[in-house]
């Protein structure tokens, strides 16, 4: 295995360990730092006997550099991580990786899609000790008691207000600095214990307390996994707690002592107590190799055989903590300037100057601007960063339609899609494709004001398609057709449509256009997908059968559905998911969903997802895209994860006899 070569940024003192460190391994060299401040990186490559770069640019450019090791405070991880990436170099990352979920995400997608290993450094991951925590795990296996977790890390650091432990514009506080250690812990010890690579919460209750920069000094979460499995874990930075890891059931318990530094300050030694029923046994671990030593060998190792990720902390599981942290936070209402778009580096990183082609181009009737084979839906964003990554994500790998509408998130699925939009400089290729007069307004003399307020907030002249969002069967067609083209002629909208209408009331819209020469509905937006809705989702709700189906490619027109993937329907088993607005119950599942018919589609759908080694949902979304080239799906992720799997359904081809099996043919 040939060495690979390290460089540092950011030469403090995680930085100094790490230089110690790497003598130890075999395969590993270090060659370079970077730093910002001139003598204080020349003094560290000195002492290392190692290149001082003042340059990031310079320093990245090193042809013989292959790998970073990013040891800055956590609110520069992101530009740091990026520009490594960008410059072909594989990452290790100090935890926490980035100040929010959302710079994760980004980063973890940009990585992979680049092809270069990217790790978040948690040092007792790699550490046999925690090897043996798991191992004894399968103590509680089968005791049908609940199993408790609790874990602390906390410290008093007398630190001046702008020092970064304070400091909110460094991302300060006790959560994102040490509580990453015992979340992290506790969702892997949760997930082995619930038969997964790690948990996610169920739930998260949280106590704290503010320091005076309005930074989190202190704070406290029980967090639930399952109905057998919680957990208790603590963090602070100004007083000492109880660093231990116990991991217990009534009659089993296991105590750690050391669990983050593993021995690392005790000359390599450290163990596990276990007691179950009345016996007591010790598990030793006495390490010569060295905590860190361990973390750069693995990482070393998953470069040299072409990983792009770690699996002691996989890509997903990073973004399982990063949401959890961000979730901890919000619940004690800590305000971090880097949640604020205009703050965020994923401004001015955006992802849409590194383009993909993973989405078929399409293009749609009468306009000049060239679709996508999915449409984006703007109404899951929980706040402007959210959506600027989002959207960000999807144009990049080449989706170009953006579905909003007048009631969206209260206006802001309008303000979010238009500021993105100005701030990537995209009117001339992003489709927008605008909805209004919901019920009750669903009249025509609410049309064009809300189109106008739309407009406003999405800060455009026009609309590329706008559609009805709900029928009203008191207002004649002719009204609401003439009231569209009344805007169409105003140069307000192009393509017009509706949403939620039946086939006889869309048709008739269309042949009343065509006897007055007016421009007829050429889009439909009605829920299908590979279940049929039983009952509507909402009032007023409407859904495609075949005849419908016939009509729209008879005629030529454009089928968005929504719902395609029948809101989380063909999901084997509902994981943890961020509390979202719009998400879906079980109860409305069953309301919704649920018919022989249905189950019985879901079950043949799992069956094809096994024989083809992906996931039901990809092939309940590829079964929608194989019905006809004239549907494109809206589509509603939540993070880059799932907009990554519609891309991927995307590509899915099924035969006609998979087709036909899917419907029970």
């Amino acid at each position: 295995m040939n060495k690979v070569n390290w460089g540092i940024i950011g030469p403090g003192s995680i930085a100094r360990a790490f230089a110690h460190s790497i003598k130890n391994t075999t395969s590993a060299s270090l060659i370079s730092v970077f730093g910002r401040n001139e003598d204080k990186s020349l003094s560290f490559a000195n002492e290392f006997n190692i290149n001082s770069e003042n340059d990031l640019a310079k320093f990245l450019a090193n042809p013989s550099l292959d790998a970073v090791y990013i040891a800055t405070p956590h609110s520069d991880h992101f530009s740091y991580a990026f520009e490594a990436i960008r410059n072909n170099k594989h990452v290790l990352c100090e935890k926490p990786l980035t100040m929010n979920p959302f710079e994760t995400m980004t980063l973890l997608d940009f990585a992979s899609s680049s092809g270069k290993f990217f790790m978040e450094g948690y040092m007792y991951r790699s550490h046999p000790q925690t090897k043996n925590i798991l191992d004894a795990l399968d103590l509680f296996k089968g005791i049908g008691q609940p199993i408790f977790i609790e874990s602390n890390f906390g410290f008093r650091a007398d630190v001046a207000p702008q020092h970064r432990l304070r400091n909110p514009d460094l991302g300060g506080g006790a959560i994102l600095d040490i509580g990453c250690y015992p979340l992290s812990m506790s969702q892997l010890i949760a997930g082995k214990l619930l038969d997964k690579p790690f948990a996610e919460p169920i739930s998260i209750d949280v106590t704290g307390r503010l320091d005076s920069t309005g930074v989190d000094a202190y704070s406290a979460a029980d967090i639930k996994f399952s109905d057998t499995v919680t957990a208790k874990i603590a963090c602070a930075i100004d007083e000492e707690l109880d660093r231990t890891l116990r991991i217990f059931s009534d009659n089993t318990s296991i105590t750690i002592s050391d669990p983050w530094h593993c021995g690392q300050f005790n000359k390599g030694h450290s163990n596990i107590i276990i007691h179950h029923n009345d016996s007591e046994k010790s598990i030793e671990v006495n390490d010569s190799v060295g905590l860190f030593t361990r973390e750069i060998d693995h990482a070393t190792k998953c470069i040299s055989e072409g990983f792009i990720e770690s699996t002691f902390v996989t890509h997903r599981e990073t973004y399982a903590i990063s949401f959890w942290l961000e979730n901890w936070r919000n619940a004690l209402d800590i305000k971090c300037p880097k949640s604020k778009i205009k703050n965020s580096p994923i401004k001015s990183y955006s992802l849409t100057k590194y383009p993909l082609t993973n989405l078929a181009e399409c293009s749609l009737p009468n306009l000049t601007k060239l679709g996508s084979r999915l449409a984006f839906g703007c109404d899951n964003q929980v706040s402007e960063l959210h959506a600027f990554t989002m959207f960000d994500h999807f144009y990049r790998n080449g989706g170009r339609i953006f579905d909003t509408a007048y009631i969206y998130n209260h206006g802001n699925g309008d303000k979010y899609l238009g500021s993105w939009i100005k701030n990537s400089g995209l009117e001339s290729s992003a489709i927008v494709l605008g909805k209004g007069a919901h019920t009750p307004q669903c009249e025509p003399k609410f049309i064009r004001p809300q189109i106008i307020e739309s407009l406003e907030r999405l800060q455009l002249n026009s609309m590329d398609i706008f559609c009805l969002h709900r029928d009203n069967l008191d207002i004649p067609i002719d009204e609401f057709v003439s009231a569209l083209n009344d805007v169409v002629d105003e140069g307000l909208v192009n393509l017009i449509g509706a949403s939620n209408w039946t086939l006889s009331r869309f048709a008739a819209a269309r042949d009343y256009a065509a006897e007055s020469n007016m421009t007829p509905f050429t889009v439909i937006s009605n829920n299908f997908s590979l279940a049929a809705m039983v009952d509507p989702v909402w009032p007023g709700c409407v859904g495609m059968d075949s005849e419908f189906l016939n009509y729209v490619n008879n005629e030529g027109l454009i089928l968005f559905p929504w719902s395609s993937q029948a809101r989380g329907f063909f999901i084997p088993k509902k994981s943890s998911v961020l509390d979202h607005f719009s998400n879906p119950t079980m109860e409305e599942e069953k309301r919704v969903w649920h018919s022989e018919d249905n189950i019985l589609r879901r079950d043949r759908c799992f069956k094809i997802a096994k024989n083809k080694g992906i996931e039901p949902i990809e092939v309940a979304l590829a079964y929608v895209l194989s019905t006809s080239p004239n549907i494109i799906p809206l589509i509603g992720p939540r993070n880059v994860f799932e907009t990554n799997s519609s891309i991927k359904a995307s590509k899915i081809i099924l035969s006609q006899d998979e087709l036909e099996f899917l419907e029970g043919n």
